[in-house]
């Protein structure tokens, strides 16, 4: 991922190098200085990616637990290091908290020439709430969506369909809940009927307010899979 490549070469990525050989493999290390903590970058779906991006990742900063890290100048030197490089740099999601998170996610992207990064308010995921867990008999929205859309006549003919939890960062701008649905459709499903099963999944969900988001770019026949967010904005009258 060329995300991770530039990572190391500004020093703040997972830097490994090989220290040493036992039974005939490497040992490897990281060649970090102290209390700068690392950097990895991981896949974000294409419909999470700002719109006019061609490229967009979730990029995981984790500090320094040996001799600590101060988190907010070593995300101020990442942030700078890849703005460096032209990419987009937010501190998406809920925000870090160094008492009780393992690590502090950045949405990194590139836009397409000659498209403007979109403008993003201060406070634009300042409605993300922290995790809860759902003891029986409650049912998390999660798995309500889950049950929803499994009811769709495009799931039934579907090969599959799984929702999951998503990483904040990656959630829309004011929205107040989020989760990632990946849908399977029967092979060589053409365009035309993989768009008509996504508006009856939108249907399904806009009855509870929630909204769903694609991929900007087209997508063409017989893919294997599709992904798509499902989300509640933060001004809806109906709780999570």
């Amino acid at each position: 991922m060329v995300v991770n490549y530039d990572l190391d070469q500004l020093r703040v990525g997972e830097n490994r190098v090989v220290v040493g050989r036992r039974d005939g493999f490497d040992i490897q290390d990281r060649d970090i200085a102290p209390g700068d903590g690392w950097c990895r970058a991981l896949y974000a779906p294409e419909c999470a990616w700002p719109r006019g991006a061609d490229l967009c990742v979730r990029v995981q900063w984790f500090p320094d637990r040996e001799v600590g890290s101060d988190s907010d100048a070593r995300l101020e030197a990442v942030t700078t290091g890849l703005r460096s490089l032209d990419y987009v740099v937010e501190r998406a999601g809920r925000p870090f908290d160094p008492e009780q998170d393992l690590e502090a996610n950045l949405l990194v992207y590139r836009m397409e020439p000659g498209k403007t990064p979109p403008q993003r308010s201060d406070d634009a995921w300042a409605y993300v709430q922290p995790p809860r867990t759902y003891k029986w008999p409650e049912i998390s929205p999660r798995e309500l969506i889950e049950r929803w859309m499994r009811k769709a006549k495009a799931a039934r003919t579907g090969n599959n369909l799984v929702v999951w939890d998503t990483e904040s960062a990656l959630w829309p701008p004011e929205a107040s809940f989020c989760t990632h649905v990946r849908w399977w459709p029967a092979p060589d499903t053409s365009s035309a009927e993989i768009y008509e099963g996504l508006r009856e999944f939108a249907s399904i969900v806009q009855d509870a307010d929630y909204r769903t988001r694609l991929q900007e770019r087209p997508i063409p026949d017989a893919v294997e899979t599709v992904d798509l967010l499902v989300y509640r904005e933060a001004d809806s009258t109906t709780p999570a």
